[in-house]
């Protein structure tokens, strides 16, 4: 097998670069920023965008295609785009959560619970993204809304992926909730034996502090008997 040459490398590498940051534009962003995007950045989703025909229509050619859509497919689309961009609000929330799970490290059992509810509620509310999808894609025939096609698959795939990434880290994670139950419910006697101990020390020492003074304010030439 012939040799890369320092250039194909650097383009390979550019090339991988730009794959991954479709990969994750279309998997997490939200409507909004998608349908606001210049021409040139809605190809960094690297989406088939058909022939680039000048219109007079303003906006990128996704934006174009949902304006001449029409009835329910708009409403369609309208449904979908609010329920995609809701989900999307909770993507940073999601991946701080998956973080905290994974480095369990000195958490405490009521942190790694918060983290295993916002992966829950995901795994709970993220169905609807397919659902509704699946629905507007089966209303677009194939002469119309090529690109948000094409987006809408995307994003289904990505949530598909990330579904199962949630739900496994939830099952794995219950075992270390237990765990660090169990560890925080043997530790507590322990802290509190703890406690108790340096209490009774420092009366301890009180104590021997005030005899030391009592025996130092004996009158001069008292005998002392040992």
């Amino acid at each position: 097998m012939p040799r890369l040459s320092p250039a194909d490398k650097a383009a390979a590498k550019k090339r991988a670069k730009q794959i991954q940051e479709a990969v994750y534009l279309c998997g997490t962003a939200p409507f909004s920023r998608v349908m606001m995007m210049t021409q040139e950045e809605l190809r960094t989703l690297m989406l088939d965008l058909g022939d680039q025909r000048p219109t007079r229509e303003p906006g990128n050619t996704m934006r174009k295609e949902v304006m001449k859509l029409q009835g329910a497919k708009f409403q369609a689309f309208c449904k979908y785009g609010s329920i995609w961009d809701h989900m999307s609000q909770h993507y940073e929330a999601i991946n701080d959560a998956e973080d905290r799970l994974r480095n369990s490290k000195g958490a405490t059992p009521q942190q790694l619970e918060s983290a295993i509810a916002v992966l829950q509620f995901y795994l709970d509310n993220s169905t609807k993204i397919l659902n509704h999808g699946y629905d507007l894609i089966r209303m677009l025939n194939e002469n119309e809304a090529f690109s948000l096609r094409q987006l809408v698959a995307a994003q289904g795939d990505a949530t598909i992926h990330r579904q199962d990434r949630v739900y496994y880290q939830i099952t794995a994670s219950r075992a270390t909730l237990l765990c660090c139950k169990i560890r925080a419910k043997m530790t507590k006697p322990f802290k509190c034996c703890a406690a108790t101990a340096k209490k009774a020390a420092k009366k301890i020492c009180r104590k021997v502090r005030r005899a030391k003074k009592k025996m130092g304010k004996k009158p001069a030439g008292a005998l002392v008997v040992v």
